[in-house]
């Protein structure tokens, strides 16, 4: 019987929380790297939209002041990016960089509105597509989201008290202004509560896979490992597949397993003894580890049928992963003697509610039908999983 894996205690989450909110923090860093670029885009559109509407006196002077925080924000979030992004020695200019950000943009109110109503509907309805638009860059770090916010904010009410003498109802505009500004930065938060914890799942799926292969290694070699092929032998498989099982019941994720047969094995022991046999099984297992990913497991399942476990893995990439094995062991013949090889492969997925000897046995069943079928193919077990 497997030992049931325990949960990360409280203190491990709370340290991958930490890495996923310091990776939220880096990946902010190259969106907003990339998204500054657009903001000249913002201005032209602006102009188009105020033209001799305002005086230009005044939009001159504030694409001017953007233009000056344009340039340096972008040439320090490329040096952030470079230098290795990280909280603990970025987060002061960042928040520095982000209100000023929300003040400028707060400041258009005090540029362009209170001269014309059309004017002021359309600087109204920019003002709230550009604060959406920024939204999603944010979602990797939302604070950096209230800190534009906050500027925004005062940036804003600041202009309206001082155009209040050109513009009606400026005390409702204010009310309005800050209610959706509020709304957006209630908005952003359970958005990106969701996206850390997957990015934080993530980090601990890394660490609990290493943890895994880690594991593996430091087995003893008679224990675990086959002496004759180097591969995993079965008692290193069930406890490998049983930990798969437990993770997908847990997680709700899924993994494939491969099981190969090579064809005709008995003839090649009748007919050049078991040293040329034990050489085709050494050979067939190079092959089949040749194709396959670090975090993959193979293992000797007993005989001439080997195992392997791919985790994260679905059933068209099985399919291709097999593919990939018999074609190499199809293409590499043994040498000395030569001899020509062939295997049969079943394929199968792990679904809600299989334990570890179903899963075996539907791979056993797609090695059935790809013997009955002619041999050197695969076959997916049960078909409905295609």
């Amino acid at each position: 019987m497997h030992k049931i894996e325990q949960p990360p205690s409280k203190q491990t989450e709370q340290l991958f929380l930490a890495e996923a909110k310091e990776q939220g923090f880096v990946q902010f860093i190259k969106t907003i790297s990339k998204t500054f670029f657009a903001i000249p885009i913002a201005w032209i559109v602006l102009f188009a939209l105020v033209y001799k509407h305002i005086p230009l006196a005044d939009f001159v002077i504030w694409v001017f002041i953007f233009f000056i925080y344009w340039l340096y924000t972008v040439y320090a979030f490329n040096k952030f990016h470079k230098e290795g992004a990280s909280r603990s020695r970025h987060l002061k200019p960042v928040i520095i960089i982000l209100i000023l950000e929300g003040v400028l943009w707060g400041a258009i109110f005090y540029v362009f509105m209170g001269y014309h109503p059309k004017t002021d509907a359309w600087v109204a309805i920019f003002f709230a597509g550009i604060m959406s638009a920024i939204l999603p860059t944010y979602i990797t770090y939302p604070k950096g989201f209230y800190f534009v916010i906050v500027g925004a904010i005062v940036s804003s009410v600041i202009s309206f008290l001082l155009i209040r003498d050109r513009l009606e109802n400026v005390h409702e505009v204010i009310f309005t202004v800050t209610l959706y500004l509020s709304a957006l930065s209630f908005l952003i938060k359970p958005i990106s509560i969701r996206v850390i914890e997957g990015i934080r799942l993530e980090l601990e799926n890394q660490a609990l896979t290493k943890q895994l292969k880690e594991s593996l290694a430091n087995m003893s070699h008679q224990a675990n490992t086959d002496a004759l092929t180097g591969q995993l032998n079965r008692h290193a498989l069930n406890k490998a597949l049983g930990e798969l099982v437990v993770k997908g019941e847990r997680r709700k994720t899924t993994f494939s397993l491969l099981m190969m047969d090579i064809d005709f094995f008995k003839p090649i022991n009748d007919n050049h003894g078991h040293d040329v046999g034990d050489k085709a099984l050494q050979h067939v297992a190079t092959c089949i580890s040749n194709q396959l990913r670090e975090w993959d497991l193979c293992a000797r399942f007993g005989g001439e049928e080997f195992i392997v476990l791919l985790p994260s893995t679905n059933t068209d990439e099985a399919m291709a992963v097999a593919e990939r094995i018999r074609k190499a062991v199809e293409s590499t013949p043994l040498d000395k003697p030569q001899l020509s090889m062939t295997i049969s492969i079943g394929v199968t997925a792990y679904a809600p509610g299989m334990n570890a000897e179903m899963i075996l046995k539907a791979a056993d069943n797609g090695v059935y039908e790809a013997k009955e079928n002619g041999r050197n193919q695969i076959r997916l077990f049960p078909p409905a999983l295609q």
